[in-house]
């Protein structure tokens, strides 16, 4: 009777081992997606940054005023 008693303990324990190292790996994999969506969000917020601040920089130093002037009066 001792004996199955330490087979049980021992299947349970080894089950138990299993369902808490999946429920660990779901935890841990759920918390890499949101650090790795949050660092790609970061990266392109990044980027249209510098892409806005580019634009500024070329439209306010590109050419003649009265030439920006008539250009974007085209767009409008």
């Amino acid at each position: 009777m001792v004996e199955f008693l330490i087979w049980l303990v021992a299947a349970l324990g080894a089950v138990g081992g299993v369902v808490l190292g999946r429920v660990w790996g779901r935890v841990e994999g759920k918390r890499a997606g949101k650090r790795e969506v949050e660092r790609d969000a970061m990266e392109e917020t990044i980027g249209r940054i510098e892409r806005g601040r580019d634009a500024v920089r070329d439209g306010r130093g590109a050419g003649d005023p009265a030439q920006r002037l008539r250009r974007n009066d085209g767009d409008w």
